[in-house]
């Protein structure tokens, strides 16, 4: 009877044990209307002469920061030879750059190697996983980024 008893509990702690570890590396699926949890507040860098931006994010969008997510846009690139890329939550005629939206609705791509083909077409929407990154400061670079980048379908 006790081996049976120890055996039963031996299963309980694995089943949990088990639960605990896929729940913690789970990948979560986030939205733009997620990443738009935030105030904009300027911040002049005496420095640089620059007037900066500092995001003030939601408990909610802090809790994602170095979590593995999935989110989907559209994919602008940076450069001509394709090795720079971002995600934007807009196609690229009505993106940030273009001055019709704010810096919430694009993120760093980080691009895990030869995942995503260098003349990716730029009007077509595409998912990614990796690992989400919050920035408070702009200094340098973008306020969100995705590390280790992979298309998905």
């Amino acid at each position: 009877m006790k081996t049976h008893h120890n055996l039963l509990k031996f299963i309980i702690v694995f089943i949990l044990s088990a639960f605990l570890i896929l729940s913690t590396h789970a990948q979560e699926n986030i939205s733009w209307q997620e990443l738009a949890e935030v105030e904009w507040q300027d911040r002049y860098d005496t420095l640089t002469g620059f007037t900066l931006i500092d995001g003030i994010y939601s408990d909610h969008l802090k809790s994602l920061d170095s979590t593995e997510v999935y989110i989907s846009g559209y994919v602008i690139p940076f450069d001509a030879l394709g090795f720079s890329f971002a995600l934007s939550r807009t196609s690229f005629a009505s993106c940030f750059f273009c001055g019709q939206a704010g810096p919430e609705t694009v993120l760093s791509l980080r691009i895990k190697p030869n995942s995503i083909e260098p003349s990716r077409q730029k009007n077509t929407k595409i998912k990614f996983k990796g690992l989400f990154r919050v920035h408070e400061s702009n200094e340098n670079g973008f306020h969100y980024e995705l590390l280790n980048a992979e298309e998905v379908n």
